[in-house]
């Protein structure tokens, strides 16, 4: 046997001793983490599995109750929905809130409905829905909250990237033109009549608006130039 492979034999001897003695050392670790990956694989497998199982079935139920609606079958079709706003994911747990809301709305239970828009504007799925839910409270309460709840309802809405930004500001024009801060209403009113992005039916409340705010304030204005005549008048006669 030449020297070279006496050197190659005792290198590989070397090396399968120092595997051995590795094994030895840290095989059961390895062992443990070969199995842990097999099984974070199989778990996550699993929850995408069960996730889309229940996503499907949720699914499933929101149709029935809609079903159910249709068929004028409203106590049915709420408690079909109540059911999958508190067990369903998110999305059709939001989903589910939303149509309960909208049923409490024609049943003219404005309290219930604004509950119900107030959770989902904490818990909705995404913040578009979420907006939406705080536009929608504001809405039922704009006749009857003062100017600086309507505000709070829809704090952080009235900017140009918000896609509520329209609705907000017609909620807090209302609201300025209801506690008589016409001026404010008229700032806001003329923002939207004036912003060709603005949505026609917005657009067309906001001109009326606009109109009834001059009317009101023509009689001030018509009392006020009469004022100083009367005056002299008055003072002529004495």
């Amino acid at each position: 046997m030449s020297e070279d492979n006496i050197f190659a034999e005792v290198d590989e001897d070397l090396r399968r001793e120092q595997l051995l003695q590795q094994w030895d050392k840290y095989g059961v670790y390895l062992i443990i983490a070969a199995v842990l990956i097999v099984a974070s694989v199989g778990g996550y497998k699993g929850y995408v599995w069960w996730q889309n199982k229940v996503s499907i079935e949720s699914g499933q139920a929101y149709y029935k109750a809609e079903d159910l609606l249709i068929s004028k079958k409203t106590d049915e079709a709420m408690a079909a929905l109540s059911k999958i706003a508190k067990d369903a994911p998110s999305g059709y747990q939001t989903l589910a809130s939303l149509e309960m809301a909208a049923i409490e709305m024609r049943k003219g239970n404005k309290k219930q409905a604004v509950a119900l828009f107030d959770k989902i504007s904490v818990n909705g799925a995404d913040a578009i829905l979420r907006d939406f839910a705080k536009i929608q409270a504001a809405t039922l309460l704009v006749d009857e909250a003062d100017a600086k709840e309507i505000s709070r309802r829809v704090e952080g809405l009235n900017i140009d990237t918000n896609p509520w930004r329209y609705s907000a500001r017609e909620l807090l024009g209302l609201a300025a033109f209801r506690s008589g801060k016409l001026a404010e209403s008229e700032k806001l009113f003329g923002q939207l009549v004036s912003d060709p992005s603005t949505p026609p039916e917005i657009n067309k409340r906001a001109e009326v608006i606009l109109s009834l705010i001059v009317k009101s304030e023509t009689p001030a204005t018509a009392k006020d130039e009469s004022a100083p005549k009367e005056a002299a008048k008055q003072q002529a006669t004495q």
